[in-house]
């Protein structure tokens, strides 16, 4: 099927040799306003109707012509001032980048010279981390260079280029970038240092203060998607450190932030009520935590109040705020003593007022994950079963 017809083309480019050349610099070239024409000198229908399908994006028909340029390699130098005029063409800069990048040391020589137009250097940079090129000493240099760039982008598809390169070079350049406000490049320089090892230990006392002020600040999203890599660099770096991370989030650590199975409920006063949730360790082995802890979480401020832990430690539960002002917790799942997770059937009300968690009427059936909708009437429906907040007790609902 498509494999044998892939295989065919592929062939068919070899034998042709550098007489496929002007065809791959129409189809490289091809734009919005000559596509018509470039598909016009095609011969074959097949290929002609299925790049005329408007559902299919130029870049598409633009890489065919990459891939061709692949299977030309140093072959096709002779191309290479064509290519570069397409180079400097916003329409088709990219995937031009992407053929220079395939065609030798000549081809990475005009990436690399293009360096100092501010316009094309993340192009490089996206080049360079997706098809790579140049002796590793050399890209690890040009690389670095991009890590100043202003473009935010650029920063962060450098750093994450970085990865597996020098990491004697490397790793100096990247630990300032962890203190970017900017997500991406920050996340970049996270990601290339974790694929260092041992080698960038020396970034571990940063990663490790980065992590911790991550995990404590106000925006809980950010921190929840920064951590998990931040936490994977450290055990990939320094074991030791990544240890006191670990013990860190365990220990009172804030909720919302690191692992799975939290709820977050707003209350009326505009403060978050962060309910339970999970936590895996992995050093010196791999051990689950379930927490019962609870904490109220101002938005406006970022400030965190420990309140009232529940009577029972759960993950992927439901929270519902109540017409009473309470917060009606149910189901989830904990860990037994045989290591598995077993489903809970208990529920629990948290009054704003006390901080205090209490007991009430537990479902017919254990309940995990799913959604709980709070009824017009007050009642809550969480897994076919309906809560009654007057008399604290579950009824199975059915269709009748």
């Amino acid at each position: 099927g498509e494999r044998a017809e892939e295989a065919d083309a592929k062939e068919a480019i070899r034998q042709m040799g550098t007489n496929a050349i002007p065809m791959l610099l129409d189809m490289l070239g091809a734009t919005t306003g000559n596509k018509e024409r470039v598909l016009g000198r095609a011969k074959s229908k097949g290929f002609r109707d299925m790049f005329h399908n408007k559902n299919v994006p130029l870049d598409d028909l633009r890489d065919t012509a990459v891939q061709g340029f692949g299977l030309l390699g140093t072959n096709a130098v002779l191309a290479i001032p064509q290519i570069n005029k397409l180079f400097h063409n916003t329409e088709t800069c990219y995937m031009a980048a992407a053929a220079l990048a395939e065609l030798g040391p000549e081809g990475f020589a005009v990436l690399t010279n293009g360096m100092s137009d501010k316009d094309l250097a993340g192009v490089i940079v996206w080049t360079i981390g997706e098809k790579g090129g140049g002796d590793i000493q050399t890209v690890t240099r040009l690389l670095i260079s991009a890590l100043k760039s202003p473009d935010g982008i650029t920063r962060g598809n450098a750093a994450r280029s970085l990865a597996g390169k020098d990491p004697a070079l490397a790793v100096p350049a990247l630990i300032p970038l962890l203190d970017e406000e900017s997500f991406y490049p920050r996340e970049g320089a996270v990601i290339a240092l974790g694929s260092y090892g041992p080698a960038a230990k020396s970034a571990a006392p940063k990663l490790f203060s980065v992590y911790t002020n991550a995990m404590l600040g106000m925006d809980l999203k950010y921190a929840h998607g920064l951590g998990v890599f931040l936490l994977q660099a450290l055990q990939s770096v320094d074991p030791d450190t990544a240890a006191k991370a670990e013990t860190f989030i365990v220990n009172g650590g804030p909720l919302g932030v690191a692992g799975y199975g939290w709820t977050t409920t707003k209350l009326p006063n505009g403060k978050e009520l962060i309910v339970g949730g999970s936590f895996q360790t992995t050093i010196p082995t791999k051990a689950d935590h379930v927490f019962s802890r609870a904490e109220l979480f101002d938005p406006a401020t970022g400030t965190r109040i420990e309140t009232g832990s529940m009577n029972v430690a759960r993950e992927f539960h439901t929270a519902t705020l109540l017409s009473n002002g309470n917060v009606l917790v149910a189901g989830g799942d904990n860990f037994g003593a045989d290591g598995r997770t077993h489903d809970l059937s208990s529920a629990e009300l948290y009054n704003p007022t006390t901080g205090m968690w209490t007991e009430t009427g537990s479902m017919n059936a254990a309940h995990a994950g799913g959604k709980a909708i709070l009824r017009h009437d007050g009642k809550v429906l969480v897994g076919g079963e309906l809560y009654d907040p007057a008399t604290g007790t579950w009824a199975v609902v059915t269709d009748k």
